[in-house]
């Protein structure tokens, strides 16, 4: 086997963001509206000198991304200062130097392949990855609690799905399992500093995964019902992942048993949901009759990916029934 290593320089731990110090020519800070007056930012702009502009909304539309292309190419440095939209809008934008500074643990920055929307539905392609990106446990202060609990989980569904992926192999098998260790113990001590930097570093190993594998259900279900009914990135896996764990649980049992301990995987997972106080329902976003409506692409793009099974109308809405 053959695997190809990720290119980026990794800045990591607590004021790793004062790496920026080193630049010496003027950037551009795409960042979300929420961060446009946040105290990170001013730090930011104290150690560079830098222009800022708001990036793409949530679920990274495609209009936004064009719009963002069009204006970047006049930087020869573009800082990326948010969550998973706003990273993968400057992939896809192809800047010629790349900084990723997250303030979610989405995992976008670790990632070649950048998401985003078109005609309501999520799809993704491969755009210029980050030249660095920075871990800093301080960058996630500003963001709401349930926030960056809910893009942890996003990062724990990337480490389940690509445990039990039809592509899994041995390398992204022991980034998995390590990444979804990490992500198990310090969600829960997410108020503490140290506990930050451990869940960047689990989403770390668990988003490297994405490069090697290709993910399941409910990613699947992300893509096709998140920007449909406007639910946030991480809620979608809040949502999806216990019951995707179980329709798959009997061809994946072998593989997830290095994860698994006195209960079913699925069972511990909803608890562990429950216990973070972040369990969510598709019923809280639409009504029954209008997910229906896009079963079939959710089949195609499930049967597409690398769910251990293949999934017919009769598992699909059994699947949206019990998430629902």
């Amino acid at each position: 086997m053959e695997i190809d290593y990720p290119k980026s320089k990794v800045i990591y731990g607590e004021n790793s963001i004062e790496w920026l110090a080193n630049l010496h020519k003027k950037a551009l800070v795409v960042t979300s509206r929420s961060l446009l007056k946040s105290k990170i930012l001013d730090k930011i702009l104290n150690l560079v000198e830098a222009d800022v502009i708001e990036g793409p909304k949530q679920h990274t539309p495609e209009d936004d991304v064009k719009k963002l292309s069009n204006f970047i190419q006049r930087y020869e440095i573009v800082i990326g200062l948010g969550g998973g939209s706003i990273i993968d809008g400057i992939k896809l934008a192809n800047p010629k130097y790349f900084i990723a500074i997250p303030t979610t643990l989405s995992g976008s920055e670790h990632t070649k392949n950048a998401g985003f929307t078109v005609e309501g539905t999520k799809t993704s392609k491969e755009g210029k990855e980050a030249d660095v990106v920075i871990l800093d446990p301080y960058t996630t202060l500003e963001t709401p609690k349930w926030l960056l609990l809910s893009s942890g989980i996003r990062a724990l569904d990337h480490a389940i799905e690509a445990l039990y992926s039809n592509y899994s192999n041995l390398f992204s098998d022991s980034l998995a399992i390590e990444g979804y260790r990490k992500l198990i113990d310090c969600l829960p001590k997410i108020d503490s500093i140290q506990a930050r930097l451990d869940c960047q570093i689990g989403e770390w190993l668990s988003s490297l995964t994405m490069r090697y594998v290709k993910m399941g259900m409910s990613h699947m279900f992300g893509y096709v019902y998140g920007p449909r009914f406007n639910i946030p990135h991480g809620i979608t896996s809040c949502i999806s992942l216990p019951e995707a764990i179980k329709i798959n649980y009997q061809a994946s049992k072998q593989k997830i048993k290095a994860i698994e301990n006195d209960e079913p995987l699925y069972q511990f997972i909803y608890n562990f949901l429950k216990s973070l106080n972040i369990i969510k329902r598709l019923s809280e976003y639409t009504i029954f009759e209008e997910a229906l409506k896009y079963i079939d692409i959710f089949i195609q793009f499930t049967n597409n990916s690398g769910n251990p099974i293949k999934i017919d109308e009769k598992i699909a809405t059994q699947f949206l029934e019990e998430v629902y």
